[in-house]
């Protein structure tokens, strides 16, 4: 983990960077807001780390393996609603993208799966748990329910089906009957064990709305 304050040697950073060129990791701190002074010379290089414009940046860049083009604003907002919110975290992800919609910071469900997928390689949290939401979908419009009415839907569907129905007029129905098809996803669980480290990531995300906040 990059730290301000600390002093890393030229190995320990081209492990967390990928390249072992001097100049390689010169233009990535320059790059990524990193600001720094050098000790020594080749592989005896020491890096002293005096300041970090965006620490939760770099956190996602080296510790959850995210991309330096990748949208760190939208992904902040996320992870935000995501850890603070229990009730955001249970929700579908097409009802998360509704939600993130009606606060004008858009997010895709392709684009939260794979948010999503960056914590569970890091195993903060399990995204194939038994605990499943229900809930219909259609275009835009999404409901969440209780299991009993997401069974009852199917149960309807598979009856519309023995007695003739085609698939297409039998999801219709449901449709018709229910506002949407019905859905079921799996609730994603923290993982307690890495509580200390996701502690830590959140007071990132926290100090980086806090210094939003104060430069508005």
């Amino acid at each position: 983990m990059l730290e301000s304050g600390r002093t890393y040697t030229k190995p320990e950073l081209a492990e967390m960077f990928g390249t072992r060129d001097m100049q390689g990791l010169q233009r990535k701190f320059d790059r990524y807001g990193v600001a720094f002074s050098v000790e020594g010379r080749g592989e005896g290089a020491t890096f002293t780390i005096t300041n970090i414009e965006n620490p939760f940046k770099i956190y996602c860049i080296t510790e959850l393996g995210f991309n330096a083009q990748t949208d760190f604003y939208k992904l902040r907002n996320y992870y935000y609603y995501f850890f603070n919110d229990a009730e955001f975290r249970s929700m579908p992800a097409e009802v998360q993208e509704a939600r993130m919609r009606l606060v004008h910071r858009d997010v895709s469900r392709q684009t939260i799966a794979s948010y999503l997928q960056k914590l569970d390689d890091k195993n903060f949290i399990e995204l194939n748990t038994n605990n499943f939401i229900y809930y219909f979908a259609y275009k835009n419009t999404q409901r969440i329910v209780e299991r009993d009415e997401y069974t009852g839907a199917w149960h309807g569907y598979w009856e519309d089906i023995k007695n003739g129905y085609s698939s297409f007029h039998a999801i219709n129905n449901m449709r018709n009957n229910y506002g949407g098809v019905a859905r079921k996803q799996a609730i994603p669980e923290i993982n307690g064990i890495h509580n200390n480290e996701i502690e830590f990531l959140c007071n990132l995300i926290q100090r980086d709305i806090e210094q939003e906040l104060d430069n508005d």
